[in-house]
């Protein structure tokens, strides 16, 4: 009798021990893609604050490699919808978007972009 309630016992322990390591893991790959989605998101604005300091011309350009594994396309175009009072197309105002694409770590590929209006007297 003190032999089956031996097994038992390790048999709930063993259960219990690989359920903590499933969760673990679970955990640990969580981590990682937020790690990777916050990279992105500072390269993000890395590439928009690089186009703030230059001079925009409308242009569709990939970004060069920064060792990331990020790939970033940036779209720049005069933002053509914009009206001033008097319902005149705002000049120099540009609509820019930069888009970020890679893979997850199980492969997965993943996208994520930011829009902003730009405007350069």
């Amino acid at each position: 009798m003190v032999l089956f309630e031996v097994i038992i016992a390790i048999a709930v322990f063993t259960m219990v021990a690989f359920s903590l390591v499933m969760a673990l893991d679970k955990c640990l790959d969580t981590a990682n893609a937020r790690n990777q989605v916050d990279l992105v998101v500072r390269g993000l604005q890395n590439q928009m604050a690089l186009l703030h300091g230059s001079n925009i011309q409308p242009s569709e350009t990939d970004a060069p490699d920064d060792g990331t594994g990020i790939a970033y396309h940036i779209s720049v175009a005069l933002a053509q919808d914009l009206r001033d009072q008097k319902s005149m197309p705002i000049a120099s105002t540009y609509r820019v978007v930069i888009t970020a694409s890679w893979k997850m770590s199980n492969g997965v590929p993943q996208t994520r972009s930011v829009t902003e209006l730009v405007y350069q007297p």
